[in-house]
């Protein structure tokens, strides 16, 4: 027995103490990696990856390991609060759920009345389930203003969209070459990074990324560094080597595609030589490309989302890097690019649940006008422009928010986002701790972590299961799910479903499914959800969702909304923007340990990139006088901020590269808000421009 006294107090669990193991999910950056959390008496003293094979690979990146002191963090919000000092100031006083349920039902909808429910915006977070039901929440009340976070990220659903007709996936596990185009996919966790690459199978992977990373290092077989924001013209010359040569479907071309001899003419200015003065990248690794293309097919392509989205020409860009599959036949074929234009089950279900409930305001959303492709393609109101017409109240007021987890300072301009909140008559923001934009909320509700609540969860392979909740929630704080479901009984009664609560929507999804909360409860494994299997080709033989039927290089969308017709390239910055400010600035490269002030906050965390840092490479730094670890102020239009230096030959010479979220050097205060992708209005993060020098 003696022996065994050492294990009473190990985070270990026995017969010795009372640790259980029960697995949950982490949320913080929206992966959904599986853990495995070790509760006492009620509380998480551990975590790990999960090991069961069937939900995870056992490792969790640091973001996973750091949920313990993310849950009971000093700076939770564990009860709901009322304003009691100037917005912005972070003045509030402690209020009964049903006060704060109460009044904000009253202020929305004594908004509704004096306005129009379109003044009133709902924006929500990473849960598809939650998403859906604050979606539907927003038309119930009769709102067309409803958006999140994912459409940043929507250049690819636009450009498929205007190009096809849908978005297209690609067949990673068939190809014999992949286009990793701007991916490092080791830099989002431990258990996402696709196996068919790690593995990979004898196939070829060309990255084509400004920088050189673990994911160029370990992937690659061929790394084209090109100079930010000339992706088109890279596409373009690759395009033009693979039509000289006849390295093209000419059958393909001629049955489905339009706009093919507009196309080649464009691209035929984009030559090696020319492509490498735009881009950097040697003319013959632009060939070696073609030829690798060309005799390790079928090839697919792997994107990232906010890469391409958060661009100056980002749709269009899309477009270009997209068609070379289309000119080679690699749109629709095994191992190619395969078209999403069916629903996956669960994606019919919550599309059924939002769209059931009929749209009553005959107002388009914020941003329509401006962004009618946005608009069409992504069904959301355009987030990014949402302060300027709170500010300005063209086409139409909107004078109330009713938020889950908004960071304004994901947006450029985060002033105008600061006086857009302070000029609204109501909102209300929930989240796990008193941000800073919760500062400016009139009522702020406290929401549970994702150990803290139940949760449906959908793996790619569309495998369904459920996580329970594994402790109790902290404090008052409330799933998001639930909080929606009492906000719709207050605001939106004649909507019964969404009324009668989070356990009845639940079931109520799952019913659709033909499954059941009880069975996914007792399942030992994920759940296969009924699909009808994929035969590539079967869309192409249908004709495709575009006003010719066929994929259309020369798009009818873009020439309807006044865009270039053609997958045009354009200079990253005018020349005169380049000689004022010499640095192309990027914005947002994700680590493993970050993710936006979520993180930060956590000090062993923070302690892994303490200071606000910016990248530079090494000669530009020595140009400026600057060395490593210097104080150094980072200028644009609208202002200054102060970094220190970080040098690395990964990046691009004229590149500066930094992370977002530090409260003392807050970059998105001094971005441009109007530098956005005219397509779609997504701000250009990825393609800045900046001035630096050394500090004094």
């Amino acid at each position: 027995m003696a022996e065994k006294q050492p294990y009473r107090g190990a985070k270990i669990p026995s017969d010795e103490n009372r640790v259980q193991i029960r697995r949950t999910v982490c949320d913080i950056c929206g992966a959904g990696c599986n853990v495995d959390a070790y509760i006492e008496n009620g509380r998480v003293i551990k975590v790990t990856g999960c090991k069961d094979p069937l939900y995870g690979n056992g490792y969790l990146c640091a973001r996973g390991h750091a949920n313990r002191p993310y849950i009971y963090h000093a700076e939770r919000v564990r009860t709901p609060l009322r304003r009691s000092g100037k917005r912005g100031e972070g003045l509030f006083e402690p209020i009964s759920w049903e006060e704060a349920l109460d009044e904000i039902g009253k202020r929305l909808t004594e908004c509704r009345r004096r306005w129009d429910a379109s003044a009133v915006a709902f924006t929500g977070g990473f849960n598809p389930w939650d998403r859906a039901a604050l979606q539907r929440l927003a038309r119930a009340f009769g709102s067309p203003n409803y958006a999140n976070g994912s459409a940043m990220k929507c250049a690819g659903t636009i450009a498929g969209g205007v190009a096809a007709g849908c978005p297209c996936t690609a067949d990673l596990r068939h190809s014999g070459v992949v286009l990793m185009w701007g991916c490092n996919l080791y830099n989002k966790g431990n258990t996402v990074v696709d196996p068919v690459l790690t593995q990979k199978r004898g196939a070829k992977v060309i990255a084509i990324d400004p920088r050189v990373t673990v994911s160029t290092q370990r992937l690659a077989d061929l790394h084209l560094q090109l100079r930010p924001g000339t992706d088109a013209a890279l596409a373009h010359g690759l395009a033009r080597i693979l039509v000289e040569k006849g390295w093209i479907d000419k059958a393909y071309i001629e049955q489905h595609v339009q706009g093919f001899f507009e196309y080649r003419a464009y691209i035929n200015d984009f030559t090696p030589e020319r492509v490498e003065q735009l881009t950097g990248v040697p003319a013959n690794q632009l060939q070696a490309a073609a030829h690798m293309i060309m005799h390790n097919g079928p090839m697919s392509l792997m994107i990232a989302g906010s890469a391409f989205s958060q661009m100056r020409n980002g749709v269009q860009t899309r477009r270009a890097v997209e068609a070379l599959c289309a000119i080679t036949g690699n749109y629709d074929v095994r191992g190619g690019m395969l078209p999403q234009a069916a629903l996956s089950a669960e994606e019919r279900v919550l599309e059924e649940f939002v769209f059931s409930v009929a749209a009553e305001s005959k107002r388009a959303g914020v941003g329509a006008q401006r962004y009618p492709l946005f608009a069409r393609f992504s069904g959301q109101c355009q987030i990014a422009d949402l302060p300027r017409q709170i500010r300005q109240g063209v086409p139409y007021p909107v004078r109330a928010l009713c938020s889950f987890g908004l960071n304004i300072h994901d947006f450029p301009g985060d002033g105008s986002w600061a006086e857009a909140l302070r000029d609204l008559d109501f909102f209300v923001d929930a989240d796990l701790f008193l941000t800073r934009t919760a500062r400016y909320a009139d009522i702020v509700l406290p929401v549970c972590s994702s150990f803290e609540r139940q949760m449906l969860h959908v793996t790619p392979e569309h495998k369904i299961y459920y996580t329970p909740a594994v402790i109790t929630p902290e404090g008052q704080a409330r799933p998001d799910l639930d909080i929606i479901c009492a906000l719709a009984s207050r605001i939106a009664p004649e909507d019964p479903l969404l009324g009668s609560g989070s356990a009845y929507l639940y079931d109520y999804w799952l019913s659709r499914l033909d499954l059941s909360l009880d069975i996914l409860r007792h399942a030992a494994e994920p759940v296969q959800l009924a699909e009808e299997a994929y035969h590539p080709g079967e869309y192409t033989a249908r004709g495709y969702a575009t006003a010719s039927g066929r994929y259309e290089l020369r798009a009818s969308w873009m020439v309807q909304t006044g865009q270039s017709a053609l997958p045009e390239y354009r200079e990253p910055r005018a020349e005169a923007e380049r000689k004022k400010y010499p640095f192309v600035l990027c914005v947002g490269n994700r680590e493993t340990f970050g993710f936006h002030s979520r993180t930060y906050r956590i000090p062993w965390i923070r302690a892994m990139h303490p200071l606000p840092t910016v990248d530079l490479h090494p000669e530009d730094a020595q140009l400026l006088g600057i060395a490593q670890g210097d104080r150094v102020r980072l200028t644009t239009d609208l202002g200054s901020i102060f970094l220190y230096a970080s040098l690395t030959r990964s990046i691009q010479r004229g590149m500066a590269a930094m992370l977002p979220d530090y409260q003392e050097a807050d970059i998105c205060s001094i971005l441009p808000a109007d530098c956005v992708d005219p397509c779609s209005g997504i701000p250009a993060l990825r393609a800045m421009s900046c001035a630096i020098t050394k500090a004094d």
